[in-house]
Order: structure tokens, then C-alpha cells, then sequence
């Protein structure tokens, strides 16, 4: 449009709604057993179709959530449950909510991310706390692909961060911000590692 702003481009896609949060890159397991979900479930799988998670807890739905596709069916069941792998697309922003039947559907946008690269002294100290963490929980990484990391999305993918917290860091508009908050949660882990040495990374965000 001459003289405007153009708007990011409008989806309507199927929408489903849990107290839970998934992040872009992160990977997650779900069971699927309501059979309104698993209509949705099969379409995404057969059609490789897209499908937004978006948080809700006591009926209040957020504004942000995450595109997602079905990356790996663990267990496909005769009654049409399933045991599935999701991975997080993008951000995406629900414009307007629609009811049909018993499912939900969301006119979203996508968030256009803007990845605007802090400062290379602030991000190297946060880079070397996470390989820090990292080589002092044995996680079992390519150090060379942890190396490759460049924005924020990159580490909490490989972080399982509190369901609490994930939906804030979510929700943060900002790269810097983000990275910061990763740094906090980074500070958090190493803080507490003398006293639980032999703990996993789960284990000492759980605990």
C-alpha cells in the first residue's frame, strides 16, 4: 500500500491450547489422546500441515505462541492416539480467535524477528557460560556445532527451561533481553553447581 506500512502476511491455522510452551528449535514430546485433537494431529502428519501452540491456563489464552510441525511419530495407536515429537517453528502473534466445533482456530501473524546483535564482549561471556554448563554437566554435545550459536534461539533450544519462565522468554520482544534472560538462567545453573555436581541439566531447573 503507497505511503503505508506493509502488514506482515495472516495465517488461520488450527490452534492448540495447552499450559505448556514450546519454543522455536526446541523439540517436544506430546501424547495425543482427545479426539479433537487428533483429527489435527493426522492432518499435520499426512499433510505435513503447520499447527500453532499457544498458552492457556485457567481459560485465559496468551497473544504469543509458536508454529509447530510434527517432527517425528513415535507411536501411531488403533484408536488414533499419538505419541509425537514437535518442533517449534516461529513466533507468531494471534490477531483474532475463532471457535468451531470444539477446537480453536487463530488468525495469526508472524513475529518479524529482528536478530540485532549485541555487543561481541557481552555475547562471548554468555557463550562461554553456556559451554561452561555444559562441560560441567557432561552434557553429551558437539562442542563444535555449540560453538556455531548465534542468537538466542540457538541456546534454549538445548536448555529445558521452567514452563513458568518459557512462556515470558517467549513473549520478550527483544534479542537482547533475550540474551540476558539466558544469562540469568545460565548464572542460576552455575550458582548451584558445587551442590549438585552429579545432577542432569533437568534435574538442577527442576529443583
Amino acid at each position: 500500500m503507497a505511503g503505508g506500512v506493509s502488514r506482515l502476511s495472516r495465517l488461520m491455522i488450527p490452534l492448540f491450547p495447552l499450559k505448556i510452551s514450546i519454543l522455536p528449535q526446541e523439540i517436544l514430546p506430546l501424547h495425543i489422546f482427545e479426539d479433537r485433537y487428533k483429527k489435527m494431529i493426522y492432518n499435520s502428519i499426512e499433510n505435513n500441515q503447520i499447527f500453532g501452540m499457544i498458552y492457556r491456563d485457567k481459560g485465559q489464552f496468551s497473544n504469543i505462541g509458536c508454529t509447530v510441525k510434527v517432527h517425528k511419530t513415535l507411536n501411531s495407536y488403533s484408536d488414533g492416539k499419538y505419541d509425537i515429537l514437535v518442533k517449534g517453528l516461529n513466533r507468531f502473534r494471534v490477531i483474532n480467535y475463532v471457535k468451531k466445533d470444539d477446537t480453536w482456530l487463530g488468525e495469526i501473524e508472524d513475529i518479524d524477528e529482528k536478530f540485532e546483535f549485541m555487543d561481541s564482549k557481552i555475547f562471548n561471556v554468555i557463550h562461554d557460560k553456556y559451554l561452561k554448563v555444559l562441560l560441567s554437566l557432561n552434557v553429551d554435545h558437539n562442542i563444535q556445532e555449540e560453538i556455531k550459536k548465534t542468537i538466542s534461539f540457538d541456546f534454549t533450544k538445548d536448555l529445558i527451561i521452567p514452563n513458568s519462565l518459557k512462556q515470558e522468554f517467549l513473549e520478550l520482544e527483544d534479542e537482547c533481553l533475550r540474551m540476558q534472560y539466558i544469562e540469568n538462567f545460565l548464572d542460576s545453573i552455575i550458582k548451584n553447581s558445587n551442590s549438585t555436581k552429579n545432577l542432569s541439566i533437568k534435574d538442577k531447573v527442576f529443583n
